[in-house]
């Protein structure tokens, strides 16, 4: 008896020792970090008159969750969980499990990624079954969206990425890849702050800026708001991205700009352009004070600065009278109307020492001053519609429309885009935009029954069907739109908003498909301007040129009015009929 009694103890110690190993064991295989933590924030606990949202995640999640929960005030209770815990280590569902069990949320908004390095790409994606069966576990009936992680920089130089990165990288595909069947929301967080270093800390290369987090906890919201039935509308933003605001910026600060000059003798189209975004977001808002200044400043040319008036032999200098006919439109002042008509009436004069070429153009019914460039479809629609509206003659609108039709033929490839010419086989963004605004600039005031209405509007659809499907997961295009090493350039892609927010309003396009086009665009764009009021990453001034590199090498500037005008014109057209 004595003996049984002493085999069973040892059988128990026996089974004792191999659990306290094996416990052990498992200890020593978890890979702590030097420092970890667990922050957990449960607000209105007791309330329960709108879903409830939870954000897991980390520092970064932390450091938007303000923001988050701002956009979303009286729309939905947000918590957040965030910790150092990675997918591997099986104290993460224990904190999961922690946090879930008292909570019913509706939405899960969830993270994993930046920590827990010496775990390999293997463990990190075997651990993701566990870590979904945890969620779901807790949250069956729960709206899932992964977060994807964002990148790292180089904490020395935030231009490049850290090598780390290509872990950051891995991870995100194991997610997709595991996610893909799962009914799970993917939110590609990584592209959408990867290409502007504004976004980053400046200190480590991982957290992000005060505009970082703004842009990341906007992103975020609006993922929400699509899964508890809250519309993302683009007449409605967080005050940071505020259309007004923005524009009162973007337009004082042209009233204290020096004149941008062609050739360094007379005001140059992209200033024009600008100003009559100015003059056009002065309206909109109902700002006598700016419309005041902005008319003052165009004064000057008719005195002391007479001689800044361009010529009338030229694309790009016949469309300064866009800018004296806005002016009569708005004063009724006839002096605007005498300097502005010539310009408009001239761009189809031709004159005696004409080429044999812009002969052929002028006998065929187009202005003489057709080169085929794309850029063209704005600077000759311009005008020529401004001189409609102050007119009423109907001349004006069909000789720019059965121009506009000559272009789209010649130009417009296949894919809805268009060469920047015949001979330079390139999708260069902002002659793109130019192209874009032209056609809605036209489209905006062609009579419906105009026999060349069907045919623009058509073109115009094709493009925009394409730009959505070129656009960037920063809501941005790219300097030649189809080319993926290229980087983000914002006038064209302000121009391309412009001409799809427009199209949202006037129901040319479909809103269901292209408002979240426009928002994420506007998002985004809103976070290159200065607080001066200076757009940045502005291509310079560009000529054609049948060369890739070309426009790969273009120098990147700030306050360039060619990005100043396009902005102008999405504030206003956001601004429009709201």
């Amino acid at each position: 008896m004595k003996r049984k009694k002493r085999c069973s103890i040892l059988y128990l110690l026996l089974f004792l020792i191999i659990i306290s190993f094996n416990k052990l064991f498992a200890q020593e295989k978890l890979k702590r970090e030097n420092i970890e933590w667990l922050d957990v924030w449960i607000p209105h606990t007791n309330e329960t008159e709108l879903p409830r949202v939870l954000l897991i995640g980390n520092s970064i999640t932390k450091s938007y969750y303000k923001n988050v929960e701002e956009q979303l005030k009286g729309k939905a209770y947000v918590a957040r969980m965030a910790t150092s815990k990675s997918l591997g280590d099986t104290d993460l569902l224990k904190e999961l499990a922690l946090v879930m069990n008292y909570y019913k949320f509706d939405v899960i908004h969830f993270n994993n990624g930046l920590h827990g390095w010496d775990y390999t790409d293997k463990e990190y994606s075997d651990a993701f079954p566990e870590f979904y069966k945890t969620i779901k576990k807790f949250a069956p009936n729960a709206k899932l969206i992964w977060a994807n992680s964002t990148p790292i920089r180089s904490k020395n130089n935030l231009e490049y990425f850290d090598s780390l990165n290509e872990r950051v990288i891995r991870r995100n595909k194991i997610a997709e890849i595991y996610f893909i069947d799962k009914n799970v929301i993917i939110n590609d967080l990584y592209s959408l702050i990867k290409n502007n270093i504004a976004f980053y800390s400046e200190t480590d290369g991982i957290h992000p800026s005060a505009i970082g987090s703004m842009i990341l906890a906007t992103q975020v919201a609006d993922h929400i708001k699509d899964n508890i039935g809250v519309e993302n509308s683009i007449d409605s933003f967080p005050d940071f991205f505020s259309p007004k605001k923005i524009g009162d910026k973007i337009a004082f600060n042209l009233i204290d700009k020096e004149h941008y000059l062609h050739g360094g003798k007379w005001i140059h189209y992209a200033e024009v352009c600008t100003w009559l975004g100015a003059l056009r977001f002065a309206q909109v808002t109902k700002n006598k004070e700016l419309l005041k200044l902005l008319q003052d400043r165009f004064d000057f040319l008719l005195t002391e600065e007479s001689s800044y008036l361009p010529p009338m032999n030229h694309v790009d200098l016949n469309m300064f009278g866009s800018l004296p006919l806005e002016l009569y439109k708005i004063t009724k002042d006839k002096k605007y109307f005498d300097i502005g008509m010539p310009y408009a009436n001239t761009q189809w004069q031709l004159p005696s020492n004409a080429t044999e070429e812009e002969r052929r153009y002028s006998e065929k019914g187009y202005s003489w001053q057709t080169r085929l460039w794309i850029d063209d479809m704005f600077m000759i629609t311009i005008i020529q519609n401004q001189a409609y509206l102050v007119t009423g003659d109907k001349k004006y609108i069909n000789r720019t429309a059965k121009e506009m039709v000559y272009y789209l033929e010649e130009l417009q490839r296949p894919n809805g885009l268009f060469y920047h010419a015949p001979d330079v086989p390139f999708y260069w963004a902002r002659g793109n935009g130019w192209m874009a605004v032209g056609m809605t600039e036209l489209l905006k005031v062609l009579p419906k029954e105009s026999i060349y209405y069907s045919r623009i509007l058509d073109g115009y659809k094709k493009m925009m069907t394409s730009l959505k499907e070129f656009q960037g997961g920063d809501g941005m295009w790219n300097q030649l739109i189809d080319k993926p090493n290229f980087w983000p350039e914002t006038s064209g892609s302000a121009m391309f908003s412009y001409a799809i927010i427009t199209g949202v309003k006037k129901g040319w396009l479909d809103k269901v498909t292209f408002e979240p086009v426009a928002r994420k665009a506007w998002l985004s764009l809103a976070s290159y301007l200065s607080e001066e009021g200076d757009v940045k990453e502005v291509c310079v001034g560009t000529n054609k040129k049948n060369d890739e590199e070309y426009y790969l090498n273009r120098p990147r500037v700030t306050g360039d009015f060619h990005g100043q005008a396009p902005y102008l014109w999405c504030v206003t057209a956001l601004l429009e009929n709201n």
